[in-house]
């Protein structure tokens, strides 16, 4: 195979490409980026794209045609960076608009993209469990509608190219020492304000797992989308403790005056609209990822929260 990857310098790009360098069914692998990864492998061949430049649809057609490519991982997503949300608008919506009418106008074999549990939503209404069918609600913050207008153009591209083996990855929070994303970043605050009266229920997937999922669904045979979850769900108060964190519960008012000072200062914290995550349990059923794609979470919840302790490097 001729492998193609978007936002390789991304945690989830880092991750992947040492395992397409071990795969004997991977002849190459072409990182697209907007700027030179600091170590390709030994496989790996580098085509400069910024999805966010307007027009960039023909060149991009283009670079996939002449790299003759069979299956694109589409990592370009902001979950490691701090970006203004007009820049993450650009990157995730319009540059993923970009990517699949190339990836059409070629006839891509197989395209893999990452997305994220959290596009169900939290509410007091919702279900105990959250299947792959379950509607994309989101909760009004534009990080995560976003990524569900991103789910909408792939599921209607699906329908247009059902030749095209598309597979979606919706992952719980992704922890571990290396893992930079708005969840972890607040871990490592050391203090997690939270709601007091209420401890939902979350999930965490460890970097290596999430990895490894991405990776089966290189070859899989199933397609669709599928929920990637560790193995158990926990109070949220119990994820903050053993990642080293100490939550503090705060009455609803007091709360959102601290995320206000929090985010004045700078300080990683949770976004007022996304609060309902911190009253409501969010839990999504991780079946269909191991009956269908073969993925098995191999790192227990306690080590993957207790390798947030460990430095990042």
């Amino acid at each position: 195979m001729r492998v193609g990857v978007t936002g390789v310098s991304s945690d989830l790009g880092r991750g992947l490409l040492p395992r397409l360098e071990a795969d004997p069914l991977v002849d190459s692998i072409v990182a697209f980026d907007v700027a030179l990864p600091p170590a390709l492998t030994k496989k790996c061949s580098f085509v400069r794209v910024d999805l966010t430049r307007p027009g960039l649809e023909a060149e991009l057609t283009r670079a996939f045609k002449e790299q003759k490519l069979d299956a694109l991982f589409h990592l370009a997503f902001v979950n490691s960076r701090v970006h203004g949300a007009a820049f993450a608008h650009e990157l995730e919506v319009i540059g993923s608009m970009h990517v699949l009418a190339a990836a059409q106008e070629i006839g891509l074999s197989r395209l893999i993209i990452p997305s994220l549990t959290a596009l169900y939503g939290a509410r007091p209404d919702g279900p105990a469990v959250c299947l792959e069918t379950h509607p994309l609600e989101g909760d009004g913050v534009r990080f995560v509608t976003d990524r569900v207008e991103v789910e909408h153009q792939i599921e209607k591209f699906a329908k247009r190219n059902p030749d095209v083996h598309v597979v979606v990855l919706r992952f719980a929070p992704i922890v571990g020492k290396t893992a930079d994303n708005p969840f972890t970043r607040l871990l490592r605050t050391g203090f997690v304000p939270t709601i007091l009266g209420f401890d939902p229920l979350w999930q965490v997937v460890h970097e290596d797992d999430a990895v490894a999922a991405l990776h089966l669904a290189l070859t899989t045979r199933a397609r669709g989308s599928f929920n990637v979850v560790g193995p158990t769900a926990a109070p949220f108060s119990t994820i903050v403790r053993l990642s080293g964190a100490r939550a503090v519960p705060l009455p609803g008012p007091l709360l959102r005056a601290t995320i206000l000072a929090l985010e004045t200062a700078g300080i990683a914290s949770v976004p007022v609209p996304l609060l309902s995550f911190l009253r409501y349990s969010w839990v999504a059923d991780g079946q269909r990822a191991r009956k269908q794609l073969g993925f098995e979470p191999r790192v227990s919840f306690q080590d993957a929260m207790a390798s947030m302790r460990e430095r990042r490097t």
